[in-house]
């Protein structure tokens, strides 16, 4: 039994990724960039707070990676459906290599100033949105439909371990050895990511005698997420889930050293402990929606998030923190994983990347606003109920997001055949 992907290579049915070289080139990939962007992600403030001296640079050095994302999301997704995915990947990957290394001499001169430093975070962040709105929309070509989400968590799995369990403990370490070492292991991480990419091809963009103008392409692909009821209620969830992600995240500090009286080493062990649970999640995403179909597995997990901040809300034990803090970070991941195939599958190829692009727009630039919010109701009620808050929105948001998923006939619930089995 074979079938044809809709704008991609001909793919068997009974054969799995994983011996798919081109699927096992990305995972390679994203392994390698991953441990380097969770060292850099360590080192960048680090290294900011010892040259700058200054509060106001030193964040705007850190804003400055997810800026790209509300400039260039939406042209970024056009890009990305205009020309050969596994390329534009590649160029990203030299792109961000090529300002590590810049940045590198420019330390060692003793000439990174805040300008030369705010401009590389913001190239860094440019090349981070080409090759996220790339990569999402290059992986259905190169992954039959039923792997899809068997596919995205392995690659969730292995970006959690890389970059917030080994990139960020060696980062801050490196960083003491020596300020250029994770600079300069992030951008060889980025070379050995074009390298294997080199031969990763995805499907020819479809050519034309008169190409739409950029703005049409963009307008074309907002349109699409927007006007469907199911695109439009998981990219405006994406938003909401992100904006309380990162609320609690920039609050969670301080309920550790405030609520909980715990040193500053206990609060990377708990962080820690969030991207454990978020790896699991990512392992067995598709083992439940197998067993329990995709909509009960999507607002199942939903609520488990909304459960778990109210558990990190309610008391002031490490254990029902720690519980509580990655029972959500489990949530989370089943959700991204389910609800990112769901996308790759309902969305035809030749829009994947503008709809990537629409997608990530919401989910990054709600980000910065659930940092504000989160931050200005710890200080005025405490962070406890910053995450009581994050925590009651998000099961408040079971319900409406529960009658889009139930009334979309797309959204098939039969029990699927996990992954590695055959189909009779």
């Amino acid at each position: 039994m074979r079938r044809v992907l809709t704008g991609g290579p001909e793919v068997s049915a009974h054969t799995t990724f994983r011996f798919s070289s081109g699927y096992h080139r990305v995972i390679g990939a994203a392994s390698a960039s991953a441990v380097g962007d969770g060292m850099r992600f360590a080192a960048l403030p680090l290294l900011s707070a010892a040259l700058l001296h200054d509060a106001f640079q030193v964040s705007a050095v850190t804003a400055a990676t997810t800026v790209p994302w509300l400039l260039f999301g939406l042209p970024a997704g056009a890009y990305a459906d205009r020309f050969e995915r596994g390329r534009l990947m590649v160029i990203a990957d030299l792109l961000r290599a090529l300002t590590l290394i810049v940045t590198v001499v420019l330390l060692a001169c003793g000439r990174l100033t805040f300008w030369p430093l705010l401009t590389a975070a913001f190239l860094l962040g440019v090349g981070e949105v080409l090759f996220d709105c790339a990569s999402f929309a290059l992986l259905p070509s190169i992954v039959p439909k039923e792997k899809l989400e068997a596919a995205n968590g392995r690659l969730f799995a292995v970006q959690t371990v890389g970059r917030d369990l080994l990139g960020h403990v060696l980062g801050g370490v490196l960083f003491v050895v020596g300020r250029v070492i994770p600079l300069l292991l992030d951008a060889l991480s980025f070379l050995m990511s074009a390298a294997l990419l080199t031969r990763v091809r995805g499907p020819q963009p479809e050519r034309s005698t008169v190409r739409p103008r950029l703005l049409t392409d963009i307008r074309e692909g907002l349109v699409h997420v927007l006007r469907d009821p199911l695109l439009r209620a998981l990219t405006l969830s994406a938003g909401v889930i992100n904006a309380v992600y990162l609320g609690q995240i920039a609050v969670f500090v301080i309920l550790v050293r405030d609520v909980l009286g715990l040193p500053d080493a206990a609060y990377g062990a708990l962080l820690a402990a969030g991207a454990a649970g978020g790896v699991v999640g990512s392992m067995v995403a598709s083992r439940m929606t197998g067993a329990i179909g995709r909509v009960p597995t999507l607002i199942g997990n939903l609520a488990l998030m909304g459960v778990g901040g109210l558990a990190v809300a309610a008391t002031d034990s490490v254990y029902v923190v720690t519980v509580g803090y990655c029972a959500a970070g489990f949530g989370l991941m089943v959700w991204n994983v389910v609800a990112v195939s769901l996308r790759q599958e309902l969305i035809p190829d030749r829009l994947l990347g503008r709809a990537t692009g629409v997608y990530r727009l919401f989910a990054w630039g709600t980000m910065p606003l659930g940092a504000l919010i989160f931050g200005w109701l710890s200080t005025s009620a405490g962070p406890q109920t910053a995450f009581a808050a994050g925590g009651a929105v998000t099961l408040v948001m079971c319900l409406p997001i529960s009658f889009t998923l139930l009334k979309d006939s797309r959204i098939t619930d039969d029990r699927k055949t996990p992954e590695g089995a055959h189909d009779e």
